[in-house]
């Protein structure tokens, strides 16, 4: 506080000294001076007339200037007080929003993950810090993965629609202007039926994931780690696979792969893959090598 009260002192010190050095320059004899050192050795050859004309478009010449330069600080105080404003319209949205998704009713959750969202998508620079908030909703709102098959019976059949609502904001493909994005971590989670079709995965922290039947479509999971994830009937048609780690994921049941796919990943020891590409020569050398 001391600090921006220092310089809007020194601001205004400054904002002063320029008014006076412009009013010396206009209505004192300073500016005839002046005006004769511009023209320099032309002066002598001027007439009265000639001369109260250059010093008036001296004087024209030095207010002008001055004009551009207030016009200048005018327009980067402007810009700095819209930036401060958005900022806190953002930082207002952003805590209505936490306290929609703390509601016990589903539909006002709906609204704050659709709230949250429109953060991510508006705002860059707050960008990361909602994806955060709704990484963390998601990982509270969705059950953990079954550890048994018993267990795994008395699981929901898909996620709720605000837990879905919430993985789509959170995975869709969307611009980087606000930085570097923190992983999406859905480690562990039971996320079966899940749509996650043309989500943004890279780097993403998938491992014990129960995504069985869920639509990937496209998604770019590019060094994500899935190890042990539960991927029966997933469709992956056109999935980036790039550097994943799928060690003891289970595929045996997973639609759209292709061997291309498949030796793109970075480790396939102990992995389920369906039979078709299990069975190719080159697929299944890598079945039982991490590279």
């Amino acid at each position: 506080m001391l600090w921006k009260r220092t310089r809007l002192a020194a601001l205004t010190v400054i904002g002063a000294g320029l008014l006076g050095g412009v009013l010396a320059l206009v209505f004192t004899p300073l500016t005839r001076r002046l005006a004769r050192w511009v023209t320099s050795d032309d002066w002598s050859a001027l007439d009265d007339a000639a001369r109260a004309a250059a010093v008036g478009q001296f004087r024209l010449a030095v207010v002008q200037v001055f004009a551009a330069v207030g016009a200048g600080i005018a327009l980067t105080y402007t810009a700095r007080t819209f930036r401060l404003t958005r900022r806190g319209q953002v930082t207002d949205r952003f805590t209505k929003a936490l306290e929609r998704l703390s509601s016990s009713e589903p539909y006002v959750r709906l609204g704050g993950v659709l709230a949250m969202e429109q953060i991510v998508q508006d705002a860059p620079d707050q960008g990361d810090h909602a994806a955060r908030v709704l990484n963390a909703f998601v990982r509270e709102q969705a059950p953990a993965a079954a550890t048994t098959p018993v267990a795994a019976t008395q699981l929901v059949r898909k996620p709720d629609e605000q837990v879905q609502e919430a993985l789509r904001a959170l995975t869709v493909a969307r611009s980087r202007r606000g930085g570097r994005r923190a992983p999406v971590d859905l480690a562990g989670l039971h996320l079966r039926k899940a749509q996650l079709a043309d989500a943004y995965l890279n780097g993403a922290l998938l491992e014990g994931t129960t995504l069985s039947e869920a639509n990937l479509r496209g998604a770019r999971l590019k060094g994500a780690d899935l190890k042990g994830a539960d991927l029966r009937g997933a469709d992956l048609t056109g999935a980036g696979l790039k550097g994943t780690d799928l060690t003891g994921a289970d595929l045996s049941t997973a639609l759209g792969l292709t061997v291309t796919q498949v030796l793109q990943v970075k480790s396939l020891l102990g992995c389920q893959l369906p039979n078709a590409l299990a069975a190719d020569s080159s697929v299944a050398a890598r079945l039982t090598t991490s590279e």
